[in-house]
């Protein structure tokens, strides 16, 4: 596909001056002219400059001290750390594209582009990971999944932190400050395991959201609020719905012993 090709899967989706949080698969859209570089540069001239795209930059698989036993040396968070490979290609592309900004979070840095992207990222702290997410949210901001499934939704982690789930955890990370130096930094409220955040899927109203076919999948833009509500009521009524049920899920595992 062509950059242009690209767009006109898309247009449907009604993105031009939107405020808009992406989670991408480049699969789903098959051969792309550019790569996820190509993908990116469709997604920034469909939303426009007068709308946002955030991204999440995330790198705490690299840069968490462990619970446990050290299992090496954490790598120290710096604005050029590449974004951790789960969290995808189209991610990494989008933080080194010019125009691009990026959060200091040493775990769950944000990546953005747009006339708010500063203003946006300005809201993230150590200890206010999603601030950014927030921020979108009061926008009246949508979730753009192209060719994911919604346990890439880091939305969804808000309801977690809205309810004060005890199994939300303290943590340590570690950053190359403003001066040059290395130094750890205690972090609050840091999520877990998001996998079964697909136990969602069920509940989402086709007329609440749109979507587009995509050559090896599908797009949707679902509305921030409307997904952050339905996560809050569920994990309302059912405190343990968002643990999956892999035996080898450290993250998982201390989720159960939190809310024991």
């Amino acid at each position: 596909m062509t950059v242009d090709e690209v767009m006109e899967v898309l247009r449907p989706l009604r993105l031009e001056g939107g405020q808009v949080v992406v989670h991408s698969s480049l699969s789903a859209f098959g051969r792309v002219d550019g790569g996820a570089v190509g993908l990116c540069q469709a997604l920034c001239r469909l939303v426009g400059e007068g709308g946002t795209i955030l991204m999440p930059a995330f790198t705490y698989t690299e840069t968490l001290l462990p619970l446990g036993p050290p299992r090496g040396r954490p790598v120290s968070y710096h604005l050029d750390l590449p974004v951790s490979r789960e969290i995808g290609a189209v991610a990494e592309a989008f933080r080194r594209l010019p125009g691009v900004v990026r959060s200091s979070h040493p775990t769950h840095s944000f990546a953005a582009w747009g006339r708010q992207a500063r203003d946006v990222l300005s809201t993230q702290r150590d200890n206010n990971l999603l601030g950014p997410l927030k921020k979108i949210n009061l926008m009246q901001g949508h979730v753009l999944l192209l060719g994911t499934a919604l346990h890439s939704a880091t939305i969804i982690h808000l309801a977690e932190e809205r309810l004060e789930m005890p199994y939300l955890e303290r943590r340590t990370a570690v950053r190359i400050n403003t001066s040059g130096h290395e130094e750890r930094v205690v972090l609050e409220k840091v999520p877990g395991c998001s996998l079964a955040f697909d136990r969602l899927e069920a509940a989402l109203e086709p007329g609440k959201y749109l979507s587009q076919p995509l050559p090896r999948g599908e797009a949707r833009k679902i509305p921030m609020r409307y997904l952050l509500n339905l996560a809050t009521s569920a994990l309302d009524r059912q405190p343990d719905v968002f643990l999956c049920g892999r035996e080898e899920c450290e993250s998982c595992a201390r989720k159960r012993q939190a809310l024991a």
